[in-house]
């Protein structure tokens, strides 16, 4: 399966900035599991057709109760643009 093209938004640039290298070391393999298959988030309802918002939680250790979540739009046959990171100190599950 060929990846799909990704972009940042300008708030999901600057978040990525405020990331620790651990965190944006999660973020590219979040990334990286979003451009083989977009809909491996969670999608938001009542986003606007053809597009679809997502989010994506991976956890920061495997023994860790945080995680980064990424919040992204997919359009098909366009692309996903990436809207925010952000830490989530929620429970993965």
């Amino acid at each position: 399966m060929k990846d799909i093209p990704l972009e940042e938004a300008e708030p999901a640039r600057k978040a990525f900035g405020d990331l620790t290298e651990g965190e944006r070391e999660m973020v590219r393999d979040a990334l990286g599991v979003i451009a083989r298959d977009p809909s491996a988030g969670r999608e938001i309802p009542g986003w606007r057709p053809p597009s679809v918002e997502y989010t994506y939680t991976t956890p920061l250790a495997r023994d860790s109760a945080e995680a980064i979540t990424v919040v992204y739009t997919h359009t098909p046959g366009f692309g996903v643009t990436v809207v925010y990171y952000f830490r989530d100190p929620q429970v993965v599950d």
